[in-house]
C-alpha cells in the first residue's frame, strides 16, 4: 500500500490524547474535563496560551509557570492549592462547582418537552400569550428544571423531573387567572 505525504499527515491530525505522565498534569485534565469537557482549542483560548502549550501541560511534558495557574483561578476558579497538592476542593468556590457542571448547551429534546409543556397547560387554561412571550415562559420553565435537579447534564433526571415541573406551573396558571393584573387571563 502506497501513502502519499498528504495521506499520512492526515492521520497525523487527531492523535489520541496520551495518559497524563504526572499529577499535576492529570488535575489540569480534569479541570477541563469538569467544565463540560470544553474542548482543548477552546479551552487554551480561554486561557490566553497556545494550543501546544496545553497539550504540553497535559501531557506532563512541561509545567505551567505561575502566570498560566492564575488563569485557571481566574478564568475558571480552579483552586490552585488543589492544582498543584491534589488538597482541597477543586475549585475555590464550592457553587462554581455545581455551575461549571451545567450544561453548555441546551439539551434540545427535554426543552422541546418542556416547550410543550408550557403550551399546553396554556391552552388548557384558556390563556393566550403572544409570541415574545411564549419563548420567555418555556426557557424560564427550562431553567427551574436545571436549577431543581442535581446534575443538570443528566437527562434522565431532568425527564424524571417533568412531573414536578409540570405540577409547578399548573399550580403558578391557577394562581395568575384568578388573581387580576398579573397579564395572565384567559383568552
Amino acid at each position: 500500500m502506497v501513502f502519499c505525504k498528504y495521506q499520512t499527515s492526515l492521520l497525523n491530525v487527531a492523535r489520541p490524547e496520551n495518559e497524563p505522565k504526572t499529577p499535576l498534569a492529570r488535575r489540569l485534565r480534569e479541570i477541563r474535563r469538569l467544565i463540560n469537557d470544553m474542548d482543548r482549542a477552546d479551552f487554551a483560548e480561554t486561557l490566553g496560551i497556545s494550543l501546544g502549550a496545553l497539550a504540553y501541560y497535559e501531557r506532563g511534558d512541561r509545567t505551567p509557570d505561575a502566570d498560566v495557574l492564575l488563569r485557571y483561578r481566574l478564568n475558571f476558579n480552579a483552586n490552585v492549592d488543589w492544582l498543584l497538592t491534589g488538597q482541597g476542593d477543586v475549585f475555590s468556590d464550592a457553587s462554581m462547582a455545581k455551575a461549571n457542571a451545567a450544561p453548555a448547551q441546551i439539551n434540545k429534546d427535554v426543552f422541546k418537552h418542556v416547550g410543550r409543556l408550557v403550551l399546553q397547560l396554556h391552552k388548557e387554561e384558556g390563556i393566550r400569550l403572544p409570541p415574545d412571550a411564549v419563548l420567555e415562559a418555556q426557557s424560564n420553565a427550562y431553567n427551574d428544571l436545571l436549577a431543581r435537579a442535581e446534575d443538570p447534564r443528566d437527562t434522565a433526571e431532568l425527564t424524571a423531573l417533568l412531573p414536578w415541573l409540570e405540577a409547578r406551573l399548573r399550580k403558578a396558571l391557577k394562581a395568575a387567572v384568578a388573581e387580576p393584573g398579573t397579564g395572565k387571563r384567559q383568552a
